[in-house]
């Protein structure tokens, strides 16, 4: 048997039964032998592609994948014509893939202990989550469907578990391709109920610009309370499949201010309107909550590093005489990260602003009568006073939480009140309590100038080698951590992994005669042309998925050891 399986060490012209049979051939093997089977391996109805063969059993897991042909996988031309369609199939399957592997317990390990234990045998499949994203996991392009993970290639100390390998490969890999990438596997009204339900969506956004409209919500709240939109706000957009939408518009360059009790649902709905720009699995209740791909939050990050950004509209006249025309420091303040939060948005072309007052510096907010009596040298100018010009300027939205504060009720276009998860149009009520009490809008300072605001260009002065991704909000460089806790629309650690492969490519290419702007630009067309499979190195990489551009540009804006320059 031996013998036989030696013949097949160039894999390219080989089988599964090939494959089986050099397992077991070389069963207590010195576990490096492992590389000889990197390549490709023709099973029935699929190829098994071993892309690279961890180097020993305590080593990153090896890299893999199966590709399918259209014709043997058989799932309808209708379901791949356009590439929401494509993305939402992928999706699905993937779904069921990583099913199968929790339900199987494909994902565990072997447990033997010291140095004679077993090791390996696991099959990871990156995690889906609630949101549909465009991932590397599971690709649909017009070759066919494939699938990439990582396989713990089995070990008894260091030497090949034969039987194990072949049984993991030859046996379990097949089971998940059959269960997970044929098309007669799945109940029909099930894969198109959910690539309805994400083609909805994604009209649904596509046609907020052409309305005037940021963002429109259709929101169920806690304990199944369903969003319903007051009368007076309320718009009708039609979709595809579930037919006419209606639900709450936020105007384009307008002011919105949510007020409200304590855990009436203020944040929840604040929280939702952020994430709205991403699909939603059918089913989980928020598909409908749709704004912009443009939409920022904007919060305070207290000891955030700030690089060359013009935070002159907002802080001044600092008394150690800084710049504010391009200001940087390693350690900003509450109001500071605001100020810097809020321009670099602008600068990444932000459309939407959404900010809580629970999670934003109050003195970047507002600063009352009183304050400003007392303390005459103040170089904060608040966000109330900027308001107005800020959003005839830019025709940008901005979506305010309020509890304590009145001072924007005065200035807002329209202010909604959430009570018990109820949410009412109280713009009204509100205008005529400022009028009784005479609460006068807060002046509008004359030096805010947001329309022309300067570019900047960047350089990547460290390498990003030895960087590693832990968690979606944290990117190890070294020694230190690349903070992104402040980008809540990073939803998954894939995003954070396409980031720092941008970051590490830029890292040793960048030229500070590119601005960011333009860069972005360029990542964009190539996303689009290429898909995420565009972030590739040596192999594929089944655990990336696609961030969006302000993401992108956000978490650079976070990075201590980047280089910017104003233009």
């Amino acid at each position: 048997m031996e013998d036989e399986a030696l013949k097949y060490k160039s894999p390219s012209v080989a089988g599964k039964l090939q494959l089986e049979a050099w397992l077991h051939a070389h069963d207590h093997r010195p576990y490096p032998a492992y590389h000889d089977i990197e390549g490709s391996w023709a099973f029935s109805g699929f190829t098994f592609f071993l892309d690279h063969a961890q180097a020993d059993p305590y080593a990153l897991p090896s890299k893999a994948r199966v590709r399918v042909s259209h014709a043997d996988a058989q799932f309808p031309p209708d379901m791949l014509v356009s590439s929401v369609r494509r993305t939402a199939l992928a999706d699905f399957l993937l779904r069921r893939i990583y099913e199968e592997c929790m339900q199987r317990r494909y994902d565990v390990k072997l447990g033997g202990q010291g140095w004679a234990g077993g090791k390996g045998g696991q099959i990871q499949v990156d995690e889906p989550g609630q949101y549909v994203l465009e991932r590397t996991a599971v690709v649909v392009d017009e070759h066919g469907i494939e699938v990439r993970f990582l396989v713990g290639l089995p070990a008894r100390g260091r030497s090949i578990m034969g039987a194990f390998a072949a049984s993991l490969l030859c046996e379990k890999v097949p089971r998940l391709v059959e269960r997970g990438l044929y098309y007669t596997s799945y109940e029909p009204s099930a894969l198109w109920a959910h690539i309805h339900g994400v083609e909805d969506q994604s009209a649904l956004r596509e046609q907020l610009s052409s309305l005037g409209l940021r963002g429109d919500s259709d929101l169920p709240a806690d304990e199944c309370v369903a969003f319903t939109s007051p009368p007076s706000l309320q718009v009708s957009i039609s979709v595809p499949h579930a037919g006419t939408i209606h639900g709450m518009g936020i105007r384009a360059g307008s002011l919105y201010v949510c007020v409200g009790g304590g855990f009436h649902g203020k944040s929840t709905f604040l929280s939702a309107m952020a994430l709205g720009s991403y699909n939603f699995v059918p089913g989980d209740g928020r598909e409908f909550v749709c704004t912009s791909p443009h939409v920022a939050t904007v919060r305070s990050e207290d000891g955030r590093a700030v690089h060359n950004v013009c935070i002159d509209p907002f802080i001044s006249n600092l008394p150690n005489g800084s710049d504010t025309q391009s200001f940087s420091t390693a350690n900003a303040s509450g109001s500071t990260s605001c100020a810097a939060a809020l321009m670099e948005a602008l600068e990444l072309g932000a459309d939407l602003l959404v900010l809580d007052e629970d999670t934003t510096a109050s003195n970047f907010l507002v600063r009352d009568a009183l304050m400003q009596a007392l303390v005459t040298s103040e170089p904060i100018t608040p966000l109330v006073m900027h308001i107005r010009p800020l959003l005839a300027q830019t025709g940008v939205s901005v979506l305010l939480v309020s509890g304590a504060s009145s001072a924007f009720l005065p200035v807002a276009d329209v202010v909604v009140q959430m009570d018990r998860y109820e949410m009412k149009d109280v713009t009204m009520h509100a205008k005529t309590l400022c009028e009784a009490q005479h609460v006068e809008p807060a002046p509008s300072s004359s030096k805010a100038v947001f329309a022309s605001l300067p570019t900047r260009t960047f350089s990547m002065p460290l390498s990003l080698d030895k960087s590693s991704t832990k968690h979606r909000h944290a990117i190890h460089v070294g020694q230190d951590v690349w903070d992104l806790h402040a980008i809540p629309q990073l939803v998954h650690p894939s995003q954070t992994r396409a980031i720092e492969a941008l970051a590490r490519r830029w890292s040793a290419s960048t030229s500070t005669t590119v601005s960011l702007r333009t860069l972005l630009d360029e990542v964009e067309r190539e996303l689009d042309t290429h898909g995420v499979d565009a972030l590739m190195d040596r192999w594929p990489n089944g655990f990336y998925a696609r961030p969006r551009r302000l993401d992108i540009g956000s978490a650079l804006n976070r990075l201590r050891h980047i280089k910017f320059q104003s233009t």
